[in-house]
């Protein structure tokens, strides 16, 4: 069961409601690289091949047989003529590949390499969070999330489900928006301090004005909730009939560096599953912070950065 599968059917099935959180998610990926910071003389070129590369990965994320030349075009906002010499350039270097019968787009075996390279390298948050987003899961029967922090942006990393009947489709795993769109990344952006928020605000106001109802002023007001409540509460606000409810996650140097969130339908949500679900996704948040100072004490303690 999906997160609206309780709503009433119309003549034709409704779009699932991941579908809507993912093509938000890929018009950020496409657009946001201009607007977060100034980029180096000269990089422009650079940053829109790995920019489409991104568009790419997240777009054929789920079709097998990849994304088409046209939908890369509508979602970047390039000329046709452009996307269509960069992926020539990606295709040459392996990073991503042509379906010779459906002349769609989908991550090369290069890119393949190098994920599995990352995947090689010390992700102490990574490692610290598995267990936690398990045991969230089994104990809320409910979809479980872990967003980290980019800069003003969060992406989600990690997907866990639970056992439950519910199954929440509106975040997936690479999906990047503002800090403050969603719970997790709600989580986060309370958790700054007040100047970071309006630093924060600033970048992304271009980007922003393609979610409604995501203000200065409304977000404002839900960092001041979040944190009179002790946690970020997404009542369907992105993609209606979608609820969750996020916390920060803090590193050894007790900066919010990512958020665990629960996320299901607006009925599991009421008041007293609030705080019960608060306080696991706290108690799981304190796990991880002390994974990762001890992780950062035995690195030091072996004089490694």
């Amino acid at each position: 069961m999906s997160a609206n599968a309780d709503a009433p059917r119309p003549a034709a099935p409704p779009p699932k409601l991941g579908n809507a959180a993912r093509r938000s998610a890929s018009w950020t990926i496409a657009h946001t690289a201009d607007d977060a910071a100034e980029r180096p003389s000269g990089s422009q070129s650079i940053q829109r091949a790995l920019v489409l590369l991104n568009l790419v990965g997240v777009l054929a994320r789920d079709r097998p047989d990849g994304v088409s030349l046209a939908e890369l075009t509508r979602v970047s906002g390039r000329p046709k003529a452009s996307v269509r010499r960069i992926l020539v350039a990606l295709v040459a270097e392996g990073y991503v590949e042509q379906d010779p019968d459906t002349a769609c787009y989908r991550l090369g075996l290069q890119a393949g390499v190098l994920g599995e390279l990352a995947g090689n390298r010390a992700d102490d948050l990574g490692e610290a969070s598995t267990d936690s987003l398990i045991r969230i899961a089994d104990a809320s029967t409910e979809t479980t999330f872990l967003t980290v922090r980019h800069g003003s942006y969060a992406v989600c990393t990690r997907r866990q489900e639970g056992p439950g009947p519910i199954r929440n489709y509106a975040l997936a795993v690479g999906d990047r928006h503002p800090l403050g769109i969603g719970a997790g990344s709600l989580a986060i952006l309370g958790a700054l301090s007040d100047d970071d928020v309006e630093d924060v605000l600033a970048s992304t106001a271009t980007t922003r004005d393609h979610y409604p109802g995501f203000d200065d002023d409304t977000l404002h007001d839900l960092v001041h909730r979040s944190r009179h409540d002790g946690y970020a509460l997404n009542d369907g606000r992105v993609i209606a009939g979608s609820w969750a409810l996020g916390v920060a996650v803090h590193d050894a140097a007790d900066r919010p560096v990512a958020a665990l969130s629960v996320a299901s339908i607006a009925e599991r949500f009421d008041g007293a599953r609030r705080d019960e679900l608060a306080a696991l996704l706290h108690a799981e948040a304190r796990s991880i912070h002390a994974a990762l100072t001890d992780s950062q004490k035995s690195r030091s303690a072996r004089g490694r950065p």
